[in-house]
């Protein structure tokens, strides 16, 4: 068998499953594009010999986005042999890159993944005539179902270099292997998706069934998550202070029985406390995504982020975000267009993680009683963050990218239970040793910090660094609503990472619901929050996609820009609904809201006028504006 193979195709086509298959690594898959943004190489796990590389998705290996690239790089310039996976749902669309593939002369293979579903959509696939056309041995196979593989692997054995098929042969070349090996009953092909796709694509019926499936979301992370978050932290309190008497009984010194019991207990507590939430989101979520419905959803926002700018691959950038801002800023790499690409980075952030659900979920379980509308409501706010401040930064010129919707919209499956809890593992195990070391870490220097003061250890905390930290930059978030030196360290502690906030508050507010006049002030903290710079990870991750400094400086200040702006409205609202009704500001808002649109909209009527004759086409208008 040769001992270098990659494997090659169209985004999501099943290529991570099959690797995974074959290394028996669990890497992560999901039912859109982009989820491979970068090659991963293993071995094969029946022959240690025999290593093999996943390659991200590509429709093309010339002039792509980054991670298509990537991919081009290594089959021309290391690759032994290529498995070339094939969509055996949408043969004609693969076959393009198998014909491209074709002019490498390397030796390959064709598989044809989802032999499973073929019969389900009325297809029949001659894989003999298929390989007769491309003069190489072609395997159907299912990587979900764990079908074909044996006879794939051995395939590659006879793996031959394929026919090469020019480019400007190559459509009429697909046509004649279409006809040859592809046959479709037209009664089966209207399925489930087709039929299902009429209602949750709807554009009436869409946005309130995806409105519906967030509450959902939200409702089950912060009812059932905060309830069993609630009774790991009132174990760990119960063990805490256990712990904190019998250090006193042992004549402990207090610095140490309060490093042990606020700091270390207190720390683990915290993230053990709303790992329910996060488990629950990151389950649902990946429900979400390995079903389909994560890109018709990102259809469904076209209308609103079209106008910010963004196209389909960016818009799944967003929705990867809901989990990790890292994942969600290194899928960026699937975006053709350098401009768009860049826009995405800078506001794939504003989405709400999972460590930030896990603090929204804590607020309101103790500002306002647990609603889940408010954590949805902050996912809603989150886009429309996105398309508001998005369209601001289109102004600027390198922003200006490609606009609209193109992207793959793949077909409705029902989840694997593989595959959501292979994802639901990794993600979690990824979580706890990212979020457990940075909150431990968070945990002992807030301790630490508000143990000891100039004049060493201190009981007041008065006397400690933190409060003089606090105290001397709380006046930035009074305009905000949250002017306690207590809420700013929260915000500075979040800059580690999004948890250290419920564990900041915790240790240095009594009762956090105390700090804030409001729920509108509360609000305003939470958004605030949501729209302020990512973790240092996902910083990092951006500073690198970004490959400017300068570019990467400018992001910091936009997004604590955009969050400073959202909480200021917010709390100007509040205040003012608190002291002349709500519906009055409401009305007062939506007025001027439509003056600034008229305004806009006469304006850019205006732009087409010709300044000689008033008139908007006019011959002279060229002639009077080139000089």
């Amino acid at each position: 068998m040769l001992n270098n193979l990659c494997l090659a195709g169209n985004p999501n086509c099943g290529k991570t499953t099959l690797y995974n298959l074959l290394t028996g690594k669990s890497e992560r898959v999901g039912n859109r594009a982009g989820v491979t943004v970068e090659s991963k190489t293993g071995r094969y796990k029946k022959d240690k010999r025999v290593k093999i590389t996943d390659l991200p998705g590509a429709y093309s290996l010339e002039n792509g986005s980054d991670d298509e690239k990537i991919a081009a790089e290594h089959i021309v310039s290391s690759v032994g042999a290529i498995i070339n996976v094939v969509d055996g749902t949408n043969l004609k669309r693969s076959l393009r890159l198998t014909a491209e593939l074709t002019r490498q002369n390397k030796p390959m293979v064709i598989a044809i993944n989802f032999c499973d579903e073929l019969k389900k959509y009325g297809i029949r696939i001659d894989a003999a005539a298929l390989g007769k056309n491309f003069g190489v041995p072609v395997v159907l196979i299912s990587a979900r179902k764990n079908t074909g593989i044996d006879e794939l692997m051995a395939a590659v054995e006879n793996a031959r270099v394929p026919r090469k098929i020019a480019v400007t042969e190559t459509e009429n070349f697909i046509e004649t292997v279409l006809e040859t090996a592809l046959k479709v009953n037209p009664v089966k092909t209207q399925a489930f998706t087709d039929k299902a796709d009429k209602i949750l694509m709807h554009k009436i019926w869409g946005i309130p069934i995806f409105a519906a499936v967030i509450i959902s979301v939200y409702f089950l992370t912060s009812w059932v998550g905060g309830f069993f978050g609630d009774k790991i932290a009132g174990l760990f309190a119960t063990f805490s202070e256990s712990v904190g008497t019998s250090l006193r009984q042992s004549g402990a010194a207090d610095w140490f029985i309060g490093l042990v019991t606020n700091a270390l207990i207190t720390g683990v507590g915290a993230v053990l406390s709303f790992l329910p939430q996060i488990l629950i989101l990151f389950f649902l979520l990946e429900i979400i995504e390995e079903s389909g419905y994560l890109a018709r959803a990102a259809f469904l926002l076209d209308g609103i982020m079209s106008k910010a700018g963004f196209g389909g691959k960016s818009l799944v950038s967003l929705g990867v975000s809901c989990g990790c801002a890292v994942s969600g800023i290194m899928t960026t790499r699937t975006v053709d267009d350098e401009n768009e690409r860049r826009l995405t980075v800078y506001l794939s952030p504003f989405m709400p993680c999972g460590a930030k659900t896990a603090v929204f979920a804590w607020l309101s379980g103790l500002l306002f009683g647990g609603n889940p509308l408010i954590c949805a409501s902050l996912y809603f706010l989150s886009i429309i963050s996105v398309a508001i401040f998005g369209s601001l930064l289109r102004r600027f010129k390198r922003f200006k990218g490609a606009n609209g919707l193109v992207m793959e919209i793949p077909v409705l499956r029902v989840p694997s239970f593989r595959g959501v809890f292979g994802a639901l593992k990794e993600k979690t195990v990824d979580f706890m040793l990212k979020a457990g070391s940075v909150i431990f870490l968070v945990s002992v220097a807030v301790w630490l910090l508000q143990s000891f003061g100039i004049n060493g250890f201190t009981t007041d905390i008065k006397q400690s660094f933190l409060y003089l930290i606090g105290d001397k930059i709380k006046i930035l978030f009074v305009p905000l609503g949250f002017g306690t030196w207590q809420s700013a360290v929260a915000v500075v502690a979040s800059v580690f990472a999004k948890e250290a906030v419920i564990q900041t508050l915790s240790m240095v507010a009594g009762n956090p619901a105390a700090l804030f006049y409001s729920g509108y002030s509360a609000y305003a903290f939470m958004a605030f929050i949501l729209l302020a710079p990512p973790c240092v990870a996902a910083l990092t991750v951006a500073r690198n996609e970004l490959k400017s400094r300068k570019g990467f400086w400018f992001m910091i200040l936009f997004q604590l820009s955009a969050a400073y702006i959202t909480a200021l409205i917010i709390n100007i609202f509040g205040v003012l609904a608190e002291n002349y009704g709500a519906v009055l500001v409401s009305l007062t808002f939506m007025a001027a809201g439509v003056i600034i649109s008229v305004i806009i909209l006469v304006k850019k009527r205006g732009c087409g006028l010709c300044s000689a004759c008033g008139r908007k086409k006019c011959k002279r208008k060229k002639a009077n504006t080139t000089i």
